[in-house]
């Protein structure tokens, strides 16, 4: 009886959740099987972002080979930079426009390609010859029908009466910026179109089927179903959306090269110039660390949004 109650009163070991350093020990065989994985990853991702980093602080002139430290001034010229408001203008301009014309563009397409129309599988696969289609080729191409004198547009509205002479898409300040988000729109939105039929696929029929019998019409079914449900699967195409917008390059440079008069100059095209054109490397370091900054935030909001079912199912279960 008295060794009864000497352990009933004994306390209750409580088991210690595993530290960082004792799970590596307990997986040090793991680790030489992606090791040279996450030494590659090194080597080619964590390597150049501290390089670019520590070459934001010099100014690495174009006459001598070696750089001089000066501190955070490159950061204080970026900012007092007669060019920055007009870039991170065009910039959001870019990002914005090509964001949500695509995706009005391409949730139109997942709905149409939603039913069972004739020709269905040929009108899916003309829809997304654009998504397959190069960068440079895609620049190129709508270069050639953009040309005021030579290209198709111009020459067609002026066939029709619509236009009485040629017109300068990509040479006019005021039509430029429009022009490149067209071009990039027609490029992007069969990627949200798959996105978005993928999750339109993914709707269970028995709401759509419960909501007729309570006498929803189809605008009704369309914003108390669709949408919600399509929700997570918006907001993830949303966020890759404009981070793809925010870090292109190709289309606006081939077309335009910033120009004219900096007015198509976004903020990936204006690294490259400084870096590349002007030899400013430590200067456009400093704008390189001010972009990852920016998109180091979206793209924490776009993990956020896909571990946030994650962590509610996880919830669930417990």
């Amino acid at each position: 009886m008295a060794n009864i109650s000497a352990e009933l009163a004994s306390p209750i070991p409580v088991e210690r959740s595993p530290t960082l350093i004792s799970q590596i020990i307990k997986n040090r065989y793991a680790y030489f099987y992606v090791g040279p994985a996450l030494f590659v990853m090194a080597l080619v991702l964590i390597y150049p972002l501290i390089y670019t980093i520590v070459l934001s602080f010099y100014d690495t002139p174009a006459n001598r080979p070696e750089r001089v430290f000066i501190g955070i001034r490159n950061y204080l010229e970026v900012f007092n930079h007669q060019l920055f408001w007009l870039v991170m203008r065009n910039t959001i301009t870019w990002t914005l426009g090509s964001t949500v014309t695509s995706f009005i563009l391409g949730f139109a397409a997942a709905l149409l390609v939603n039913n069972r129309l004739p020709f269905i599988g040929l009108f899916k696969a003309v829809l997304i010859i654009p998504y397959v289609l190069g960068q440079v080729t895609t620049a190129y191409l709508w270069r050639w029908l953009l040309h005021p004198d030579l290209g198709f547009v111009s020459l067609y509205l002026q066939q029709i009466g619509w236009v009485t002479e040629p017109i300068p898409f990509l040479q006019d300040s005021s039509l430029v910026m429009a022009s490149l988000v067209l071009v990039n729109t027609w490029k992007t939105f069969p990627f949200v179109m798959i996105m978005l039929l993928a999750g339109l696929q993914a709707v269970p029929q028995d709401l759509y089927k419960a909501a007729r019998v309570d006498g929803a019409n189809s605008f009704q079914q369309f914003i108390e179903i669709t949408i919600p449900q399509l929700m997570p699967v918006i907001l993830v195409t949303t966020v890759l959306t404009v981070i793809g917008n925010f870090n292109s390059f190709t289309i606006p440079w081939v077309m335009t090269g910033g120009g004219p008069a900096n007015q198509s100059e976004i903020i990936i095209t204006w690294i490259y110039g400084t870096g590349i054109r002007n030899l400013r490397y430590g200067f456009a370091s400093a704008i390189s660390v001010i972009l990852f900054v920016i998109l180091s935030i979206f793209s924490f909001y776009y993990v956020r949004i896909l571990t946030k079912g994650t962590d509610r199912s996880l919830e669930f279960q417990q």
